[in-house]
């Protein structure tokens, strides 16, 4: 009877070490799927310009080539931040 008992411990703890290991490798899957779509995701956004008009609206510049409009976005990057700090600080 102690043998038999014995062996229903040594097959369950074989079973529950079976299903942490499972369990340890969908989460990897799952976190490393996760990763790797954000980074894909971050590289589609980075592809893109934001434009402010006139500081009232966000429009989405389509362009063939990015980095002729990078020097106009950072300056109107620039103004606004002037815009919007010396606003909070006057005011």
């Amino acid at each position: 009877m102690e043998f038999k008992s014995l062996k229903n411990i040594e097959t369950s703890f074989k079973q529950i070490r079976l299903f942490g290991i499972v369990f340890v490798v969908m989460c990897t899957l799952i976190t490393g799927y996760a990763v790797w779509n954000s980074y894909t995701f971050a590289e589609a956004q980075r592809q893109k310009i934001y434009v402010l008009d006139g500081g009232k609206s966000l429009m989405l510049a389509l362009s063939q080539d990015l980095t002729q409009n990078r020097p106009v976005e950072a300056r109107e990057h620039v103004k606004r931040f002037h815009e919007l700090f010396f606003y909070v600080v006057a005011g």
